[in-house]
């Protein structure tokens, strides 16, 4: 394991000679695309504004990743690099354990998620290079040895894999045989035993997995919003819903405090408000018409 972080440390010490004020903004920026805030407001402009189905199968498929990733780093427990040098250039220092690299992990799950439902040239082309742009600049930035990216990147791959192969299958039977209860029951049931596995690092994406899948079955049962609507309605609804998930995430945790199960109630709240609070609030106030 030594001789593996050696030889990783010096592959990120070699990207780290073409650093300059251009690739150091660069980097930080294509970051972003792998960071909590940026899901927060890329799933709900999907599953709010243009297509439900496409939104909730990434929901589904990312958070459920995010929980993998969680737990793999738990089991790995491994540095990252400015733990093992601190003299190198890490802006950011995301603490925690190192291996599988999260933001390539993710960014290579929703891209590559988004290409094998959408099939366009286009989004293949995205699901190749985020990842890979993502995956160079952790190693850039000194969060992640290239080992840790190219873990992510496979285990990333597996997931959107499997997930293609299944999911359509699956939900062909819940649609086709499950009652209502039955959802209701294995959306509780998943996350709380995922929880019982694993939780402690991995209680935000396990609280919203929870909440966003009642909230889904609620939904589609009662609410059954439009996504597509006039360019201000798209405007109005994702402006009103996403000032309210800010809110909530900002609001609650001094409340509840910043603890793994509170963490899980919270993110639970956040992920009903997503998937049953915003769309029941987006046909009551007419900017969203019922399917």
């Amino acid at each position: 394991m030594d001789g593996l972080i050696q030889w990783g440390l010096e592959v990120v010490r070699w990207i780290q000679t073409f650093r300059s004020p251009l690739l150091d903004q660069f980097f930080l920026t294509i970051n972003f695309l792998g960071d909590e805030e940026f899901y927060l407001l890329f799933f709900p402009l999907i599953f709010w504004c243009f297509h439900k189905a496409v939104g909730y199968r990434l929901a589904f498929l990312f958070l459920f990743s995010a929980w993998v990733n969680a737990f793999l780093k738990n089991v790995f427990a491994a540095p990252r690099p400015h733990d093992v040098d601190p003299k190198l250039y890490a802006p950011i220092k995301t603490t925690g354990y190192g291996i599988p690299s999260g933001h390539t992990q993710g960014t290579l799950v929703t891209w590559g998620n988004l290409a094998t439902q959408l099939r366009r040239p286009l989004w293949w082309a995205l699901a190749i290079v985020i990842p890979l742009g993502v995956g160079i600049g952790r190693m850039y930035l000194g969060d992640h040895f290239p080992q840790d990216v190219i873990a992510g990147a496979l285990i990333g791959i597996v997931l959107v894999a499997g997930y293609a192969a299944f999911e359509p299958g699956v939900a062909a039977w819940l649609n086709a045989r499950a009652s209502l209860a039955l959802k209701l029951v294995l959306a509780t049931l998943v996350p709380l035993a995922l929880a019982i596995v694993f939780l402690d690092t991995a209680a935000v994406p396990l609280g919203a997995l929870l909440g966003f899948g009642i909230g889904l079955v609620l939904e589609e049962k009662y609410v059954r919003f439009e996504p597509r609507g006039a360019w201000w309605k798209q405007v109005l609804k994702f402006a009103i819903g996403i000032a309210i998930a800010l809110g909530l995430r900002l609001g609650l945790k001094p409340l509840l405090g910043d603890v793994a199960a509170m963490n899980f109630v919270r993110y639970a709240i956040i992920g009903a408000w997503m998937s049953l609070g915003a769309p029941w609030v987006f046909v009551q106030s007419k900017l969203a018409g019922k399917a």
